[in-house]
């Protein structure tokens, strides 16, 4: 493989865009019970919104992730999650199927994984393709991000967990339609004993759906080995913008250190406080955009 070349949703799917993934995830959708009909109503392309509108929602919808995709059906959960806040309740709807779909096809995929795979290919010299790591995508949704994730990491075993049933039966779907063999699916027990070692952990918008995450990213944390790296993207400060299922205003990063996303890029450097106090250095690479971020395991900070 040369240096430069990374494998892409399209390459995934072995389809000539990743445009046509839709197409792909539609026919695995089939399997799981969603019809074409179904589909088509619950996730349904739109234009770019930048303007947010006078109470505070943007984005082509009432809260929905994709700015590119409107999801009326989870788009109308919002008021009852800012009533309640009920993760349990959240993540085991149905209809919370379609916001995961919208963040992990346009941006977690296509984009953060995309920039992880280059960052350490092309920048840190680190093979994707020849190495032989254990790798656990946390919360990845349907699943796209893992399957991106075990075709660059072809010799490794990448291991895939969310909470949510349905987007579960989707992934089982994704792998079958991808062909790919190095991926384990991991219960969402909350412990986590079941997992190896491992040398990288990825958390793609995912820390910031726990209100106190170090609390529930700590067992992880413990899994990778001396040296390892974390690979994190969070979008703290959404709920700014736009309403945001699974999101909250103020988390808790231990030691008393409360921070409120109204603080801008305060709540950033609350999260990256509660990594050193965990024993973890922030790396000072820059992919694009600044996604992901990376922080290795008693490392130094280097670059």
């Amino acid at each position: 493989m040369k240096k430069y070349e990374i494998f892409g949703l399209k390459d995934v799917f072995n389809v000539p865009k990743n445009e046509h993934v839709i197409d792909v995830v539609r026919e695995c959708a089939r399997e799981i019970g969603i019809d074409d009909e179904q589909f088509r109503r619950s996730f349904i392309p739109a234009k770019r919104q930048k303007k947010i509108t006078s109470d505070g929602r943007s984005s082509g919808g009432k809260g929905n992730s994709g700015r590119r995709w409107i999801t009326p059906t989870s788009d109308a959960l919002v008021d009852e999650w800012y009533l309640n806040r009920d993760t349990d309740w959240l993540y085991s709807h149905p209809e919370y199927f379609w916001e995961g779909l919208a963040c992990s096809y346009e941006t977690s995929a296509p984009f953060v994984v995309h920039n992880l795979v280059k960052e350490l290919k092309y920048k840190r010299d680190i093979p994707p393709g020849e190495v032989r790591w254990n790798i656990f995508d946390w919360g990845a949704g349907c699943g796209l991000t893992t399957a991106v994730l075990a075709k660059n990491f072809a010799l490794s075993t990448v291991y895939y967990n969310d909470k949510s049933p349905l987007q579960r039966e989707m992934f089982k779907q994704i792998i079958k339609r991808a062909r790919l063999q190095n991926v384990t699916i991991q219960d969402d027990n909350g412990s986590f004993s079941e997992l190896p070692e491992l040398d990288l952990l990825v958390g793609i918008e995912i820390v910031e759906h726990f209100q106190e995450p170090m609390k529930h990213l700590q067992p992880l944390l413990d899994k990778v080995v001396e040296g390892g790296l974390f690979a994190h993207s969070s979008y703290w400060e959404s709920e700014m913008k736009m309403p945001t299922l699974g999101h909250f205003r103020e988390y808790d990063f231990g030691g008393g250190d409360i921070r409120s996303v109204q603080r801008g890029r305060d709540i950033y450097r609350g999260f990256r406080k509660g990594m050193e106090r965990s024993g973890w250095n922030f790396l000072d690479w820059n992919p694009y955009n600044h996604k992901p971020r990376f922080y290795m395991k008693g490392g130094k900070n280097a670059t």
